[in-house]
């Protein structure tokens, strides 16, 4: 067993201890690799757990327990900006949920080791009208695509508007996910700002993880992220999951995840939304080992200077392409989309 898939396991308690005691070089590619993997407040724990002759060096854990402490303050402050947040719609009479991170949190044993990125915040309503709304307020808002914006509302902090939670290439099957958020928005008019339940965060983490997959990457955080949603899920719902996911033609990439959620986190198979696809999900499974979290060690995302936009054009869509045979439903309208959003943008003045 990889050293790394055995902390994964000690992790979520599947396992009390490495096979082989680490050496300090093991430990300090465990940590290395934790921090690539945007993990390293969640596997700090596991990094106590060991027996007393497995445990890392002192400085070693020293290290590893301060980077815990800041990623624990961290959260803390997106939690008071949550709640800043909330006030904010308030005034400006409008109504939102949180997604992904700082609402996946919440399903961790240990929601403050979760490491906290931007927050990511839905508002319902008309893109137009959400947009002016804030610029209303004088709040900036900048980088407008499709699916989102930015907002300067923190100095510390950064938030991303959405005006859908996620999007995808195929505009056949992007249709039919805006019609499933539409339909079952977590969005409510008595409430200011409220979190997704676990159905609809198992189609929207999918679909999140789908496309950031086939755009740059995804890591083991993603997957420990879909863990703990598949463990939240009612049973009732695991059925009509799986068929909004396949309908959206997110069968096999469903079913490679469940074999990297199995794999390395010991998942039972009364969670898993289908059986999995042990061929797709052993390269996925590699791919998220390798690429870090988000594709941040995949050096086919890394921009060169002097890159062109028709460069980057050209890079961007030779990396969704990688995964042609794989998923051709999605990934053959990869350049159609790019080229309607550029002119989608430039249209508005976006750009």
């Amino acid at each position: 067993m990889h050293p790394f898939r055995n902390l994964l396991l000690i992790s979520v308690g599947r396992e009390t201890s490495f096979e082989k005691d680490p050496t300090p070089g093991d430990w300090q590619h465990l940590f290395n690799k934790a921090r690539q993997q945007s993990l390293v407040g969640v596997l700090n724990e596991a990094a106590h757990r060991v027996p007393e002759s497995q445990v890392p060096g002192e400085e070693l854990l020293k290290e590893w327990d301060e980077r815990t402490a800041k990623i624990g303050r961290i959260y803390n402050v997106h939690e008071q900006h949550v709640a800043e947040l909330e006030a904010l719609l308030g005034r400006l009479g409008l109504h939102g949920c949180i997604l992904k991170g700082t609402g996946l949190a919440h399903l961790y044993p240990h929601p403050e080791r979760r490491m906290c990125g931007d927050i990511d915040l839905w508002v319902a309503g008309n893109r137009d009208a959400i947009i002016k709304t804030f610029e209303d307020a004088g709040i900036p808002i900048y980088d407008i695509i499709y699916q989102e914006c930015k907002a300067g509302i923190f100095l510390d902090t950064e938030v991303e508007i959405h005006f859908h939670p996620s999007k995808m290439y195929n505009p056949f099957s992007n249709a039919r996910l805006q019609r499933f958020f539409e339909r079952n928005t977590p969005i409510r008019n008595d409430v200011t700002i409220t979190f997704p339940d676990a159905k609809f965060n198992a189609i929207f983490c999918m679909a999140h993880m789908f496309r950031h997959y086939l755009e740059g990457g995804i890591g083991m955080r993603q997957m420990m992220d879909y863990y703990y949603v598949l463990r939240s899920l009612d049973p009732a719902d695991r059925k009509p999951v799986m068929k909004t996911l396949k309908r959206l033609g997110m069968g096999r990439f469903t079913a490679s995840v469940m074999t990297c959620v199995q794999y390395n986190f010991g998942l039972e198979d009364e969670y898993l939304l289908c059986p999995p696809d042990k061929k797709h999900g052993a390269k996925l499974t590699n791919d998220a080992f390798n690429m870090g979290n988000f594709g941040v060690m995949d050096k086919r995302n890394y921009s060169h200077e002097g890159e062109t936009s028709w460069a980057k054009f050209r890079r961007k869509n030779h990396r969704v392409f990688s995964n042609l045979r794989y998923y051709p439903r999605e990934v053959i309208w990869s350049p159609f989309a790019r080229v309607s959003q550029f002119v989608w943008r430039k249209l508005k003045g976006y750009l």
